[in-house]
Parts: C-alpha cells; structure tokens; sequence
C-alpha cells in the first residue's frame, strides 16, 4: 500500500523538462561540474516517478521547503535568483559585457569618419573633419551615453552565464535524446531480425512436419 504522506507517482514531460531547467541554473552557479551535470541529465531523461527525480536534487539547495499535503511541492523547483551568481568573472565575460557597448562606441564614430570625410569633400570646407575628435572626446573622455555603453553590467554578465548555460543544455539534452532514438532504432531492428529469424525457423518446422507427414502416406 502506498504511503500516504509521501506520494510518489509517474511524471511526465512537463516535470522531466522543469528538471533539465533546474539542474542548468545550479551548473551555470558552479554547484555542479560538466560531468554531473551530464550525468544528472541524463538520469532525468530516464525518471518515472517523482522520486527519480527527486533523488537528483538532494544534495542541492531548494527554494521551498515542500508541504506534505500539497504534492506539486515535491517536483524539483529550485530555481536561483541570477544574484546568486559568484562574485568574480573570468576575462572572456568581462570582455564580452564590454563588447556590446564599445561597439556602439566604435560604430558611431567611425560614421562621424565618415560623415566628415563625405561633407568635407562635397563642401571643401575642412573644418568638418574636426568632428572626429570631438565626438571621440565625448564618447571616450567624457563618456557620453548610457552607462552599460562604459560599463560592464552583472546583470547582463549574468544573463550571458543563463544564455550559455541554457544552450548548453539544450546541446546535451539533444545529443541525449539522439542516443535514445538511436538505442531505440537499434532495438527495433534487432526485434525485427529476432522476428523474421523466428518465422524462418517455424517454416523450417512446418516444411519438416509436412514432408514426414506426406512420407507416411506413401
């Protein structure tokens, strides 16, 4: 008999796809490594009941203590606020936050070049080509503009960790989900051959049977 106060029962996409999503915000905070990551996912894709999946967040923190009379409260919900990311960045994610804004930066002047060098050919005033220096003042001497063009932000540091984290996970849910098709197509087969070899021996049988049978008559 099942033990009421702690229900187990068969989950299905929903839940195993919210799991994948938990395990990917506790990899991209560093509680898990590539390979229990992976493994983890891969125990995911082969859960049945909540327990099975249970079982792969025991030794994580959750986001709710779970109550005994509400069983929604025993799937895995241990999503992460992204201010819980560690406080120090490699050179890459810094590199990359700057890339956004000094970019634009970049882009701006090179068109005040531009604007320039086409108005002071059209006009043959020279004057124009002072433009250049100007606004390359105003954007790296006095940083005009939003902060996030000067600025490395955490948060979008962050949401850079969530996108390659996520990506990531889908990567492997995908190679998983191939290898699955694959086993899968490999048993069929190998159902198939078992089959057509059972049937070529049961017409072996038959064929036996039935030429004894016509010997006797003779």
């Amino acid at each position: 008999m099942t033990n009421p106060y702690q229900p187990d029962y068969r989950i299905g996409d929903a839940e195993r796809a919210q799991a994948m999503d938990d395990l990917g915000v506790h990899f991209s905070a560093g509680r898990l490594s590539f390979e229990e990551y992976d493994e983890r996912l891969k125990q995911v894709t082969q859960a049945v009941t909540r327990s099975d999946i249970s079982l792969l967040f025991d030794d994580l923190p959750a986001a709710r203590s779970p109550k005994v009379n509400d069983p929604s409260d025993f799937l895995p919900t241990t999503r992460v606020p992204e201010t819980h990311f560690p406080d120090t960045y490699s050179g890459d994610e810094i590199d990359n936050a700057y890339s956004t804004g000094r970019n634009i930066r970049g882009g701006i002047l090179g068109l005040t070049g531009v604007t320039a060098v086409t108005l002071t050919a059209l006009t043959g005033t020279g004057a124009w080509i002072m433009l250049v220096p100007a606004i390359f003042i105003l954007l790296y001497v006095m940083k005009l503009g939003p902060e996030s063009w000067h600025a490395p932000s955490r948060n979008k540091i962050d949401r850079q960790r969530m996108k390659q984290a996520r990506l990531l996970q889908q990567q492997q849910v995908f190679a998983i989900e191939t290898h699955n098709a694959q086993q899968r197509a490999l048993a069929r087969a190998e159902r198939k051959r078992k089959q057509e070899e059972f049937n070529s021996i049961a017409t072996e049988l038959a064929t036996d049977a039935l030429k004894r049978f016509r010997g006797k008559n003779k």
